[in-house]
């Protein structure tokens, strides 16, 4: 896989910005101050998860799963950014701006975080 950052920026962003509205999740997000400034932090996660390489190594270490517990996520929530995450996913390979090769790892990715977090809510 070999999605830029820039790339992975941008579907971030357009992620965090349906989400953030979105009647079941977005308040979480809606809490944080100064949102928008963590969005590149959430784009170097990704692009060490999806490429096995960070441009900033500064953002290590990520610690993904307490941060999130922390915010007393359920189960219901988890599989709603699933879905918003998806639809997003999906847009930009409408786009042309990700392959459906590129979006097939992103989710076998995301199905990854997504079973280790469910581990710890249940």
């Amino acid at each position: 896989m070999r999605i830029s950052f820039d790339t992975i920026l941008e579907i971030v962003t357009s992620f965090y910005d349906k989400a953030n509205y979105d009647i079941l999740i977005g308040y979480h997000f809606r809490v944080i101050d100064d949102f928008d400034t963590h969005l590149p932090r959430i784009a170097y996660f990704w692009q060490l998860q999806l490429t096995g390489n960070i441009d900033d190594r500064s953002e290590l270490p990520f610690e993904i799963i307490p941060k999130h517990l922390a915010l007393k996520i359920n189960l219901g929530e988890v599989h709603r950014w699933v879905i918003l995450f998806t639809n997003t996913l999906d847009e930009f390979v409408d786009a042309d701006k990700i392959s459906l090769d590129d979006k097939s790892e992103w989710l076998r990715k995301v199905d990854i975080f997504k079973d280790k977090l469910i581990k710890m809510l249940v």
